[in-house]
């Protein structure tokens, strides 16, 4: 996760540079902090097999996401920095999942109509997600006068963490308002092994997330 931060920090301040070069030949370019809400719509979790076999709820696909960042507008190149983060359960019967996790994503687009008070652009998005899956009895009791943990059984927690990338595009209206509004879709390869682990036990017949892609998409405030 460190690394996906400092990956996105380096490629965002060349991106800057590179927009302020373009200003300096008299070119506006915009520079917005902004927040907005958006989904990832996760293809398939191998993960879910084994849930489902153990008769576990299983990981909602469709997750929504609280995305804050920075973008930069110049007269041909846009671009952003941006961190999602996510939030999701799921229940059956007595047992409940718990997904939670941070995405960081650097988009690079080619403004393809760049008008007043509209703007359409497309590129490449590249993102890290890091999860946190906690699996629980919801009966679950902690006696503080008994923590051994061979007493206290009922929860399972595993973390993974996957790198994609991916095409993208996006919609900018009310470019020439103080508040603009910014639509983004895009599709996201998971191209490293995303294997599930565990900090407090060896996970053994573990899988892995890789190939399972999915789409994201967001609605953001400048």
């Amino acid at each position: 996760m460190k690394k996906a931060i400092v990956f996105l920090f380096l490629v965002s301040s060349s991106l800057i540079i590179a927009q302020s070069s373009e200003d300096t030949q008299g070119k506006k370019v915009d520079v917005d902090f902004y927040f907005g809400i958006g989904a990832q719509i996760q293809i398939k979790y191998d993960l879910n097999d084994k849930l489902k076999a153990a008769n576990l709820p299983e990981l909602k696909q469709t997750i929504p996401e609280l995305q804050v960042g920075m973008n930069v507008f110049g007269n041909k190149i846009s671009g952003d920095a941006e961190f999602g983060f996510f939030l999701s359960k799921n229940d059956k019967g007595d047992s409940e999942n718990q997904n939670i996790g941070v995405t960081s994503r650097l988009r690079v687009h080619y403004n393809f109509i760049n008008k007043e008070k509209m703007a359409f652009t497309g590129g490449l998005n590249v993102s890290s997600t890091a999860s946190e899956v906690d699996i629980y009895n919801k009966n679950n009791v902690i006696d503080l006068n008994d923590l051994e943990p061979l007493n206290n059984s009922g929860h399972v927690s595993l973390k993974n963490q996957v790198f994609f990338v991916g095409p993208s595009v996006s919609l900018y209206l009310f470019k020439n308002k103080s508040t603009k509004i910014r639509a983004n879709l895009g599709y996201e390869f998971a191209f490293t092994n995303g294997k599930w682990k565990s900090d407090f036990a060896s996970v053994e017949n573990t899988v892995k997330e890789n190939g399972n892609n999915r789409f994201v998409f967001g609605i953001s405030f400048l």
